[in-house]
């Protein structure tokens, strides 16, 4: 018999130890310590108890889900939930018998959790800003949907019939190869120079919760005649990513280029520079993450020598919803 409960304040212990059994190692922050998912995914102001959803079986933990909200962004700087949107954001079963009908079940769990606060679209799996709670401890650099080594999650949503609306690739540079040539270096170094702000302001508040205890910095690319900044990209310490393999990782995302100075090398010659500032910080790997449609974007990376590691796809349950999952 299967019982479905909200999150008890003694559950942390309960929570790491089917985090690190049940999330595969490649595309989460593993192993986690205690103190570590719960500072990161308990502790927001934003956490609802009733939105975490364990499940026992037997009177054991046989798993949890964890749902939410992304942020209403009329005011970026002020905090705030759109609940119109509502997110399947984690789901954690671990391997044995009747890991299908668990998994299933808290899906439908943290779908009645949604629509009870007001979800009028529930999508599965985080798509920025739709990746509460965990962008930092899952999914990659940007937690960008469900990983496709997390073949549980994508298909308890699949079999529930959520149905994909965008898929993006993670791509990694090992930073022990030498640098990728860029044919424009030369001109590029007399034309530019590369500012790192180790302290930057977050871009938004969403931000700031998400990864300002993972040492957050921003690049940018300045016109030295003109001291005009023309290209940018945001990093974060993604080492916890690393620990199975022993390896600290540096994410990068944002990466942006004013329109007005596009198509002149400015992005490849940040990223190199990147690459650079990072082994020399004794970073091991670097990551980022693109939509398999993003063509420009996928060259860019292919022309720097980064190499694909994973995919994620992010879901959407078509309207209306089941009656499944009536509140």
């Amino acid at each position: 018999m299967i019982h479905y409960r909200p999150f008890r304040n003694d559950d942390p212990p309960i929570l790491a130890r089917l985090w690190n059994d049940g999330v595969p190692e490649a595309v989460a922050a593993a192993p986690l310590r205690i103190h570590e998912l719960d500072d990161h995914a308990f502790n927001s102001t934003l956490f609802d108890p009733a939105g975490l959803i364990m499940a026992e079986r037997d009177g054991r933990p046989a798993g949890f889900v964890h749902a939410g909200f992304g942020p209403d962004e009329a005011d970026p700087a002020a905090p705030g939930l759109d609940r119109s949107l509502g997110v399947v954001a984690a789901l954690v079963v671990p391997r044995g018998e009747g890991e299908e009908e668990v998994a299933l079940g808290l899906v439908i769990e943290a779908e009645r959790y949604l629509r009870r606060r007001g979800a009028q679209v529930l999508y599965g799996g985080g798509l920025r800003p739709l990746n509460p709670f965990y962008w930092g401890l899952y999914g990659g650099s940007e937690a960008a949907g469900v990983p496709s080594s997390h073949y549980q999650f994508a298909a308890a949503l699949s079999t529930l019939g959520y149905e994909p609306i965008a898929t993006a690739v993670h791509l990694r540079f090992d930073l022990s190869r030498p640098d990728p040539r860029d044919p424009r270096a030369a001109l590029l170094h007399r034309q530019v120079a590369v500012e790192h702000d180790e302290e930057p302001p977050t871009s938004s508040w969403w931000e700031g919760l998400a990864l300002g205890e993972f040492s957050p910095t921003r690049a940018s690319l300045f016109l030295k005649a003109e001291g005009l900044e023309v290209a940018s990209a945001r990093t974060w310490d993604m080492t916890w990513f690393g620990r199975a393999e022993g390896r600290s990782r540096l994410g990068v995302y944002d990466v942006e280029v004013d329109p007005a100075h596009r198509r002149r090398g400015y992005a490849r010659h940040l990223l190199g520079e990147i690459l650079r500032w990072a082994r020399d910080r004794g970073f091991q790997d670097v990551e980022v993450q693109t939509l398999t449609d993003n063509e420009p974007a996928l060259a860019l990376y292919g022309a720097l020598d980064f190499e694909p590691v994973e995919q994620s796809t992010a879901f959407r349950l078509p309207a209306p919803f089941p009656d499944r999952s009536r509140p």
